[in-house]
């Protein structure tokens, strides 16, 4: 009996903190500004006027190592960041992050956020440029399926004056919440504080066995070619109706990130949704590879998968064949055009081993410059060569809109050179003559932080 006890007391401080991970809902600031009240988890702090970082953590405890908060500082910008503190291989793991200003340790509205995460050898197993916090309260949940020392790299983006060719309106920029309230936007101080990128380490531990996934069989279930299903849904409030469109960019294999692209319009007239937010879960049987945060309060307090301009993508990794169940589950922001109230649908993806079928991913043509995104390198070739004469095409490969506008040599102030306007899933490319030998400079004009180079002999 006494050995029973010994064994119990040395279990209860683990269990205690698993419990209060659990309860603590958000991350928190230990003023309490923001929308929710919320316990405050203890953070290893640190400080970096750099706009990059990569941050230990990590703790041993009973000869169980476990995920520690970490709250690190980026030039006036505090990231807190909580993992799941035991994390096991192929289990859904709970993330938790929290965005605000370091001067006054308050959240900031309506931050853009670039989520990847890389296994220990670095490669990507999930990942989404179109993850937004309406409150500064970023939440999500994904499966590790690979044990050791992982990473969750993060590149959050502020809302300026220009977004996705849209012009904002004042109560969808980023503001620093001192009012505590969206609501207060007119008297809260703006902050366009440009984007900052963060690493956090998360560690997983090795399971015995990965999960009994059952792989459904037979030829109707090897994806020949991309996906492209839309599905019309009536909405919760009377007489409104919404057209989901799934994409997929090339054939869904096993192994490696598959990206889709999810488009919202109107089923009247086919116009696009302006601002809605949606939480994507993909499982297989009952074992789910990926959720993000729930559609909870007005607005969605937790973070979600949102469209500016009702386009998002979403990238996970399927770790065997068979057909998986992609859930979407969507509601309006406060600054949608349309009020369907709440939606749901779910669509069936058939997933093949990689050996199984080919990717129709192309390769990337000479004399092209892919626009990435919102995280490093932004573009690629970040730097092309070319000789003068050539045409140069840029693509935009990301579901988020972005320009290519040429600026002056270190700034952010357009030369007129060239602009490509906004590119979209739609229209997508933009190609331009460099006639005159020089060094041409150019940025994202609505994501100010992405640059690019064209050099010209």
């Amino acid at each position: 009996m006494k050995k029973q006890w010994l064994a119990l007391f040395a279990i209860i401080p683990i269990a205690v903190a698993v419990i209060l991970f659990q309860s603590s809902g958000q991350i928190s600031s230990s003023t309490n500004h923001g929308m929710a009240s919320d316990n405050t988890p203890t953070y290893t702090t640190t400080t970096n006027t750099q706009n990059t970082q990569s941050i230990p953590g990590q703790e041993s405890m009973n000869d169980m190592q476990e995920n520690v908060p970490v709250s690190t500082t980026s030039d006036g910008i505090t990231l807190k960041f909580a993992a799941q503190p035991e994390i096991y291989q192929y289990g859904l793991a709970s993330i938790k992050m929290n965005i605000t200003d370091a001067t006054s340790n308050v959240r900031l509205s309506h931050v853009d956020w670039a989520i990847a995460v890389k296994d220990p050898q670095g490669n990507v197993f999930y990942k989404t440029t179109t993850a937004h916090s309406h409150v500064g309260i970023m939440n999500f949940g994904v499966a590790f399926p690979v044990a050791g020392n992982n990473t969750v790299s993060v590149t959050t983006s502020s809302i300026g004056t220009a977004m996705m060719g849209l012009e904002p309106t004042p109560k969808g920029r980023t503001h620093t919440m001192l009012s505590g309230s969206l609501k207060g936007f007119k008297t809260d101080p703006l902050n366009n504080f440009g984007a900052r990128t963060f690493e956090f380490p998360v560690y997983v531990e090795a399971q015995n066995s990965a999960p009994s996934i059952e792989s459904t069989s037979g030829s109707s279930n090897v994806q020949t070619a991309p996906i492209d299903i839309t599905h019309t849904i009536s909405g919760e409030n009377n007489g409104t109706s919404v057209n989901v469109e799934l994409q997929s960019r090339a054939n869904v294999v096993t192994g490696s990130p598959s990206t889709f692209v999810i488009t919202l319009t109107k089923a009247s007239d086919n116009s696009m949704i302006t601002h809605p937010d949606l939480q994507l879960t993909a499982q297989i049987s009952n074992y789910t590879i990926s959720k993000s945060a729930a559609l909870k309060g007005e607005p969605t307090i937790h973070g979600a998968i949102h469209g500016h301009t009702g386009v998002m993508t979403w990238s996970p990794t399927f770790p065997a064949a068979g057909k998986y169940t992609v859930s979407i589950n969507m509601s309006p922001s406060t600054l949608s055009n349309y009020d369907w109230g709440y939606a749901t649908t779910q669509f069936d993806v058939f997933v093949s081993d990689t050996n199984g079928a080919s990717n129709t991913a192309q390769e990337q043509s000479p004399n092209t410059v892919n626009i990435l995104g919102l995280e490093s390198p932004f573009f690629v070739p970040n730097v092309l060569n070319v000789k003068a004469g050539t045409t140069v095409t840029f693509v935009n490969t990301d579901a988020t809109g972005h320009t290519v506008t040429s600026v002056k040599p270190g700034t952010t102030d357009p030369d007129g050179t060239f602009d490509s306007g906004l590119l979209s899933v739609k229209k997508n490319t933009f190609s331009f003559k460099f006639d005159t030998p020089g060094t041409y400079e150019y940025i994202c004009s609505v994501h100010t932080h992405m640059r690019g180079t064209i050099i010209v002999s």
